[in-house]
């Protein structure tokens, strides 16, 4: 048996939700118990429930991901529910064939109350007023979503309405905090209530979010509020069902609402939806994630921040594609891409642009990583990729070609937006940041790896310990590699090569070489 509580944590499900499935008949009402936990205290009352049902949560859970309706999944269980029953051992049949079936501990009362129920509710819940035509310009309630350091990124006109009535958006991504907001939202809520609030954000976010830089980003607020998230955080606990959270909230004498989350790599969407109203097509359409996460970084607002800009680009590009068949280059071009996303992915790059052989990729600030380490470690694993692959075709094609990926790397403050057309966006960046970028990954040669000062200097010096960095000076017999220093690029360009006069704009710029990752 499980008792409901343990239920609950392990689906990540609210307590509503529960009482939505019992009334559909999908789960059976719990056996209620009274115990005292030890000899002389207060007794406490618990439901139970037979151990199957946390298996049938969690399907009915992941045939909500898949975007079944609550309709469709009552009538898909109910059809199983009416396989024949297993025959014991004695019959000719292994009893092991019912293990599954746990239907058979369900009544014909039982089923007959799912099936009047299904009828009951879709003709309660399916009302036309309150029926959705969903995308993200059509939600009709209010819907927000936050990065995972509880940051905004992106909200509709529902819940500006709810949340931002009386200020502006701010321009900074430092100041776009939705805590405050949310405490002046909620000021007069109970505690209680509060708690529930902020619990359902954390649970979703505290995974990512150290405490360490939660309490750094909430030291502005007053020590009662500081304490109440503090608490609200220490209280959250992650559900095994990260994708999706379905919390009930009720915030006044009128209105009980359904906090629906689900998680992105780049954020948590939160819609407020109300009880009364049919949320099966919202979580329909929140079952395609990757048409939901296209749609709202193409909508996300635009917001000045510090990030890390990364251009790479193959050497002798031109010279390699005259070389090869066009099916062969594509191939190869094709290769470097797929092998190269998914260490962008572990790093939290956030793509820009492919520009044929040639890309952009963007670092934001992570809550539990230094987004400027996440930029070289990046590029250090790009660079060991790249000799795999070049060792792979100099064999497949006997030739004497290398294939390098020169990497340029810098760090500012600029404008982040989108530009997007019907079928997609791209992630763009104003500012001279990307542009010293890319001149420096044409400096770059043989597959190094260049940043600027202001990049490196800004590592912590433990961080700056992991780097094996520097610039090679022109010695009497050798070059001398001169570790933990910087040059300007006009010291280092050699006037007779040509691409010098396309570096002259970032000739004062101080840069240093990134060798080696710790």
């Amino acid at each position: 048996m499980i008792t409901s509580k343990h239920l609950l944590e392990q689906t990540g499900i609210s307590r509503a939700t529960l009482n939505n499935y019992i009334g559909l008949g999908l789960v059976p009402k719990p056996e209620v118990k009274r115990i005292s936990p030890t000899p002389g205290t207060a007794i406490t009352t618990l439901g139970y429930f037979p151990d199957w049902v946390l298996n049938q949560v969690q399907q009915i859970l992941s045939l909500k991901l898949q975007g079944m309706s609550m309709n469709a999944i009552c009538q898909r269980l109910n059809s199983a529910s009416k396989k024949p029953k297993a025959l014991n051992k004695e019959d000719g049949v292994d009893p092991l064939a019912e293990k599954n079936n746990f239907e058979d501990d369900l009544t014909s009362e039982v089923l007959e109350k799912r099936n009047r129920a299904i009828i009951d509710k879709s003709s309660i819940e399916v009302n036309p007023q309150e029926s959705l035509d969903v995308s993200i310009d059509k939600i009709p309630y209010p819907a927000y979503m936050i990065n995972y350091v509880f940051d905004l990124t992106w909200l509709n006109e529902a819940a500006k309405q709810s949340f931002f009535v009386n200020t502006s958006i701010p321009e900074r991504t430092e100041d776009r905090s939705l805590i405050p907001n949310l405490l002046e939202w909620a000021k007069n809520l109970s505690t209680s209530e509060k708690e529930v609030l902020f619990t359902s954000h954390f649970n979703v976010i505290k995974h990512r979010l150290t405490r360490e830089t939660l309490t750094k980003n909430i030291s502005f607020l007053n020590p009662s509020d500081r304490q109440l998230i503090e608490r609200c955080y220490d209280q959250a606990i992650t559900p095994k069902n990260t994708l999706i959270q379905d919390t009930n909230f009720y915030y006044s004498s009128n209105v009980d609402q359904r906090i629906i989350a689900i998680s992105f790599r780049e954020g948590v969407l939160f819609t407020y939806v109300p009880e009364r109203a049919d949320a099966n097509q919202l979580l329909e359409w929140l079952s395609h994630r990757d048409s939901v996460i296209r749609t709202l970084l193409n909508q996300r607002l635009p917001v000045l921040t510090p990030l890390a800009v990364m251009v790479a680009d193959l050497q002798n590009s031109i010279r390699i594609c005259s070389e090869l068949p066009p099916q062969e280059y594509f191939q190869l071009v094709n290769e470097v891409w797929s092998t190269l996303d998914p260490i962008f992915r572990k790093y939290y790059g956030a793509y820009g642009k492919h520009t044929g052989d040639g890309m952009v990729y963007y670092f934001f600030p992570q809550p539990d990583h230094n987004y400027l380490m996440n930029a070289i470690l990046c590029a250090g694993k790009i660079r060991e990729a790249m000799k795999k692959i070049s060792h792979d075709w100099s064999l497949k094609k006997g030739w004497a070609n290398q294939l390098y990926m020169n990497i340029g790397l810098n760090e500012g403050e600029e404008w982040l937006g989108t530009f997007k057309t019907n079928t997609s966006y791209e992630l763009v960046v104003l500012g001279q940041t990307i542009n010293i970028c890319s001149r420096l990954s044409d400096f770059a040669r043989f597959g190094k790896i260049w940043a600027t000062k202001n990049l490196v200097s800004k590592l912590t010096p433990s961080e700056r310990g992991l780097i094996d960095y520097g610039v090679s000076r022109t010695g009497l017999e050798q070059d001398l590699f001169v570790s933990n220093s910087y040059a300007q690029i006009s010291t280092l360009l050699n006037k007779d090569d040509p691409r010098s006069v396309k570096l002259m704009d970032i000739s004062s710029s101080a840069v240093t070489e990134i060798r080696a990752v710790k």
